[in-house]
């Protein structure tokens, strides 16, 4: 038995949080509802899927195997059919959740292999997307600014992100671009492998 349970914690949130959080946006603007769809749909599910295991795992500090075990078990747990977990509620104060959750996977993954992630990477794009619609719920500052600034700008905000994020600029304009012109689907099967 270990004393440190920080690599654990780590892994749960950047697995099972970072898993729902790079996905429910891109798949709520795909018109799915919840948790289950998601899984049940062969393109979301390929996505979140490449994101956790390729980009996800390999930036973690524990066994390869261990990791993969425990990532199995969560896409088990969102595949669950008694559980209606909707993506709306999930997307609450998503830029929140994506600094904690998914952003240091971005990060790490970047110092690591010298190119970005490309499935977290887009995650980012569809929350951008996604709180420009009226479905987003988040601080009314947040959403307010959201809606109608430039990817530039969201992505200046150190106080939104830790750090300013402007080096990630290329990918999230030509993502939006890509999602504006040919919708979500069309764009997200050109991320996944």
């Amino acid at each position: 038995m270990t004393d440190d349970v920080t690599p654990y914690k780590k892994r749960k949130v950047r697995i099972l949080n970072g898993a729902h959080t790079m996905m429910v946006l891109a798949a709520h603007l795909a018109g799915l509802e919840t948790v289950k769809e998601a899984m049940d749909d062969e393109l979301v599910f390929s996505f979140m899927k490449q994101g956790i295991f390729e980009e996800i795992v390999p930036t973690l500090d524990l066994p390869r195997a261990e990791l993969e075990q425990f990532a199995n078990d969560v896409i088990e747990r969102f595949k669950n059919p008694f559980i209606k977990h909707y993506l709306l509620n999930i997307a609450l104060n998503s830029v929140s959740k994506y600094k904690v959750r998914v952003l240091p996977s971005v990060l790490q993954y970047i110092k690591e292999k010298g190119s970005e992630p490309k499935c977290l990477v887009f995650s980012l794009a569809a929350l951008i997307a996604f709180y420009r619609t009226d479905a987003s719920n988040d601080d009314a500052e947040i959403m307010e600014f959201m809606k109608t600034a430039s990817a530039t700008d969201i992505l200046k905000r150190s106080d939104y992100w830790g750090e300013d994020l402007s080096f990630l600029l290329p990918s999230i304009e030509a993502h939006l671009e890509a999602i504006e012109k040919n919708g979500i689907r069309k764009t997200m099967e050109k991320v996944v492998d």
